[in-house]
């Protein structure tokens, strides 16, 4: 049985499509050789559409399947990809229909299948308010499956952070209050804002043990916990 892992939000340019490639790509190869694969929901079908430019120019092993499915397609085949995964990576629709009540939303489709949802936070008043508002939604379905066999664990993340913004400073003390109300845990380790996770692509891995880039250093870092956090079940 795998482990289904969504990067989650509902606000755009968040990174949670860039956090899944380069999740993926780092687990499926060298030092950890899991065996995964990405399923693209997204109406956009940025992986999907990644993938083929990559294989244009690739002549190697591919290291992980993508497979273009719609939700209704997701809940016909997620129990044999199941089987087959040591991990499954869901590309999500980020957005809330604000007319429609929880049980009905697309993305909480999706959310029935995960074990994990990783939320990304960026610095910004819009962004912050956005993601607030799908942070609420979320834990309403992590509330209805508590008691179930395959609960939803809910872990919030800074992405693309800067050491000396005062965004990020605010940023930070509205997380601090955000895991006492909501009970949602955070990821020790930020992600930074480095141009080598806009980069990423779907066949190469960032992964390297020997780091020594600051921002490699920062990625070896950050995926050890998140691979910590899957490996133990908790936070």
């Amino acid at each position: 049985m795998s482990k289904i892992i969504v990067f989650g939000n509902q606000k755009g340019g968040v990174g949670k499509t860039t956090c899944t490639v380069m999740t993926a790509a780092a687990l499926a190869q060298s030092p950890f050789n899991l065996k995964l694969s990405i399923i693209d929901t997204d109406h956009q079908k940025s992986i999907v559409k990644a993938r083929l430019m990559d294989l244009e120019e690739f002549s190697g092993v591919i290291p992980f399947d993508v497979y273009n499915y719609n939700v209704r397609t997701l809940q016909e085949r997620i129990h044999e990809l199941d089987k087959l995964n040591d991990l499954i990576f869901v590309d999500v629709p980020g957005k809330l229909d604000s007319d429609l009540p929880a049980e009905q939303q697309e993305i909480s489709k999706v959310l029935l299948y995960a074990d994990y949802l990783f939320l990304p936070f960026t610095s910004g008043n819009y962004s912050l308010d956005a993601t607030l508002d799908y942070l609420r939604f979320v834990l309403k379905i992590r509330d209805q499956r508590a008691e179930s066999k395959r609960p939803l664990r809910i872990i919030g993340f800074i992405n693309m952070f800067r050491e000396r913004s005062r965004n990020n400073r605010y940023l930070s003390g509205e997380i601090n209050q955000i895991k006492q109300f909501a009970n949602v845990p955070f990821m020790r380790n930020n992600l930074g804002l480095y141009t080598l996770f806009s980069d990423v692509n779907t066949v190469d891995s960032l992964y390297e043990e020997n780091a020594v880039s600051n921002d490699q250093v920062n990625f070896v870092v950050w995926i050890n916990e998140l691979l910590k956090i899957l490996s133990n079940g908790q936070e």
